[in-house]
C-alpha cells in the first residue's frame, strides 16, 4: 500500500472514530495530525515524545481532545485512560495495523492513536483475509456462505459490517440455548473488543468442541455455517437485521411479518426469488429507512407519462412504498388492483403510512414487471433495469443480494 492509501486509509478510519466517540456522549476537536523533524525534537526535549520514529512525521497519526459534561453541565477537557479506552480498543479493533497511546507500556498517550504502516504479516495483504487453513470449501447454496467478507477474531480485519454480523449471529444462538455468552448478551455495533472475543471462544468451545479455541471465525468457515444453522426458517426481524444492518429495531419488527406474508401472497416463494425481492426493497427503502421519496416531488408536475394531469399531482403522488409508487395513474391502477382506487387517490399518504400497502405495493410492482422469471435466472441486472430504468445503486443492490443469498441459502 502507498504512502497515501495509507493516509487515506487512516483518515477514513479517524472519522469512524469521532463518530464513535461522539455516539459515547464525548464532544471532540481536533488536535496535532503533522510534524516537521523540528517540531517532533522539541516534542522530545520537552519530554512529550521519546522518539524520532513518530508517525505524526508522516501524517499517520492524530492527537484528539475529548470533552465530558461535568456534574455542573459543563464541557471539560478529560485525559483520563479509563474515560479515553473505549475508544483505544475501538481504534486498534478497526485494523490490525491501528495503535493507541493508551495501551503503551511505557510512555502513555491517551490522547493518540496512529497507524503502523506494513504492520500486517507479509503473506496477509493489508485489506485481505488470512488464508483458512484445512478448511473445505462449503458447496453453494448452504446458509452462510459469502456472508462475511473478511475474518472476525484476534488479529483479524475486523471490518465493522462483519463484526455486526457475527455479533447477531452469536446473540441468536445464545437466545436458542444453544451455548451461553460469557458477558452476556453482544452489543450488535460492529465494534470488536473483549466480549466478543470471548463470545466466540464460548461458541468454540461449547459448540465445536474445540479444547483450545483461537478466538476466529473465518469466512464460510464450518463454525460460520454452523452459526448460521441457528438462522429461521421465515422472515422475521432477526433475519432482516442481517440483512439489512442499517434498519432499526423499530422497522424491523414492525416490517418483518408483513413482508413475510406478503411475499407469500405474491409467489416471491423461493430462496432465490426472495433474495432478489430482498436485495431491491433494501436498496430503494434505504434498508426501510424510507417509506416515502424525501423529495418534494414537485419535479413530477406535468408529467403526462405518470399521469399528472391536475395541478399539485407532481407532489401529491410523489414516490411512496419501498419501492416506489410514483405519478396519479400509478397511484390508479394500484388502487383498482385492490378495489381502493378512489380511497387511495384521495389518500395517497396511505401508501406509505399503512405498513401492509408499503410493502405491497412493492410486491405488486414486481409480479406487475414479472421479475420472478428474472430473479429464477438470477439476472441482477435485468431486475433492477425494470425496477431503476437503468443500473443507479447496482453496486449496492450487489451487496444486499450477496447477504440475502448467505442468509436465505439461495
Amino acid at each position: 500500500m502507498s504512502t497515501i492509501q495509507e493516509q487515506s486509509t487512516f483518515l477514513l478510519q479517524v472519522a469512524e472514530l469521532i463518530h464513535k466517540a461522539a455516539a459515547l456522549g464525548f464532544q471532540v476537536s481536533g488536535g496535532e495530525l503533522y510534524r516537521t523533524s523540528e517540531q517532533q525534537a522539541l516534542h522530545i526535549k520537552n519530554g512529550r515524545s521519546t522518539t524520532m520514529s513518530s508517525q505524526h512525521l508522516k501524517r499517520l497519526a492524530i492527537d484528539l481532545n475529548f470533552f465530558k459534561t461535568g456534574p455542573d453541565g459543563q464541557l471539560r477537557l478529560t485525559y483520563d485512560i479509563e474515560d479515553i479506552r473505549p475508544l483505544g480498543q475501538f481504534w486498534e479493533n478497526l485494523d490490525p495495523a491501528n495503535r493507541w497511546g493508551g495501551n503503551w507500556s511505557s510512555f502513555k498517550d491517551v490522547p493518540h492513536f496512529e497507524r503502523r504502516e506494513g504492520s500486517l504479516p507479509a503473506a496477509t495483504p493489508a485489506g485481505t483475509a488470512a488464508p483458512v487453513a484445512a478448511a473445505p470449501t462449503p458447496p453453494a447454496g448452504k446458509r452462510g456462505v459469502g456472508l462475511l467478507l473478511q475474518a472476525v477474531g484476534g488479529r483479524c480485519p475486523n471490518q465493522r459490517d462483519d463484526v455486526e454480523t457475527l455479533q447477531s449471529l452469536l446473540n441468536l444462538s445464545a437466545s436458542q440455548g444453544l451455548f451461553a455468552l460469557p458477558d452476556g448478551p453482544l452489543k450488535c455495533d460492529g465494534a470488536f473488543g473483549n466480549k466478543s472475543l470471548n463470545a466466540i471462544m464460548a461458541w468454540q468451545r461449547t459448540v465445536m468442541g474445540e479444547s483450545t479455541p483461537d478466538g476466529r471465525i473465518d469466512c464460510d468457515s464450518p463454525a460460520l455455517l454452523r452459526l448460521c444453522a441457528a438462522l429461521p426458517g421465515e422472515i422475521d426481524a432477526s433475519l432482516l437485521g442481517l440483512a439489512y444492518l442499517r434498519a432499526s429495531a423499530d422497522d424491523m419488527n414492525k416490517l418483518a411479518a408483513a413482508i413475510g406474508q406478503v411475499m407469500a401472497n405474491r409467489h416471491i416463494d423461493t430462496p432465490l426469488r426472495r433474495a432478489h425481492f430482498l436485495a431491491q426493497v433494501g436498496h430503494e427503502s434505504g434498508e426501510l429507512r424510507f417509506r416515502s421519496e424525501l423529495a418534494s416531488g414537485a419535479a413530477y408536475e406535468g408529467r403526462q407519462d405518470l399521469g399528472n394531469t391536475q395541478a399539485g399531482d407532481g407532489s401529491r403522488y410523489k414516490g411512496r412504498g419501498l419501492i416506489q409508487l410514483t405519478g396519479r395513474a400509478n397511484y390508479a391502477e394500484y388502487g383498482r388492483a385492490l378495489g381502493r382506487e378512489a380511497e387511495l387517490l384521495e389518500h395517497p399518504e396511505r401508501i406509505a403510512d399503512e405498513i401492509e400497502l408499503c410493502i405491497d405495493v412493492a410486491a405488486w410492482f414486481w409480479a406487475r414487471r414479472e421479475l420472478n422469471a428474472l430473479a429464477d435466472r438470477d439476472d441482477l441486472t435485468a431486475i433492477t433495469r425494470r425496477i431503476n430504468g437503468g443500473l443507479n445503486g447496482l453496486e449496492d443492490r450487489r451487496r444486499l443480494l450477496k447477504r440475502c443469498k448467505a442468509l436465505l441459502g439461495a
